[in-house]
Parts: structure tokens; sequence; C-alpha cells
């Protein structure tokens, strides 16, 4: 079994196979997986534990666990994670202009 970071790629060939409807929930998931790749990439450029994002952020471990899975945080909880990652949220536009 590949990792979290393989999901969507793993996904997308079963979600082909549903056409059309598929494919729109699929881009609509992609946000998430996106969203969980960077705070993951984010502890990790910055070597730390999901024990210590969750001190610095005021969290409980297993809440950074949860999201790290794909688990829908609140806003609240991203703003807790990107101050304790020394990151900011940001919205940026999927569709070439």
């Amino acid at each position: 079994m590949g990792d979290f970071q393989d999901l969507p790629r793993q996904i997308d060939g079963e979600v082909e196979a549903e056409g059309k409807g598929g494919r729109e929930h699929m881009e609509r998931l992609r946000d998430r997986f996106d969203l969980v790749e960077q705070i993951i990439d984010r502890r990790r450029e910055l070597h730390l534990t999901q024990q210590q994002v969750a001190a610095a952020a005021g969290l409980h471990q297993s809440v950074v666990s949860r999201i790290e899975q794909g688990v829908n945080p609140t806003v609240r909880t991203l703003e807790a994670l990107a101050w304790a990652l020394d990151a900011r949220l940001t919205l940026t536009g999927r569709r070439a202009g």
C-alpha cells in the first residue's frame, strides 16, 4: 500500500470509470489532498513531529494526526496550524487566466 501522497493517483483510475460526475467529485477533493500535503510537507521541512506542531498550535497530537489523514479541520484549527508551522493561509486560483 502507498502513502497518503499516492492516494490521489490511485483514486484517479477509479474516478475516471465513473465518468463526468466522478471527475467533478475528485476535483473538489483534490483541494483537500493538496492542503493535507502542504501541511505534511511544511512540518517535515521544519523537522517537527506531530506532537511538536500540536503543542505549538495548542492542539492535541491526535488532531494533527487526523488532519494529516484527511479529516476536515476548522478554519480556527488551520489558523493555529499555520501559526505553529510559520506559514500563512492563502487562497490561490486553480484556473490559468
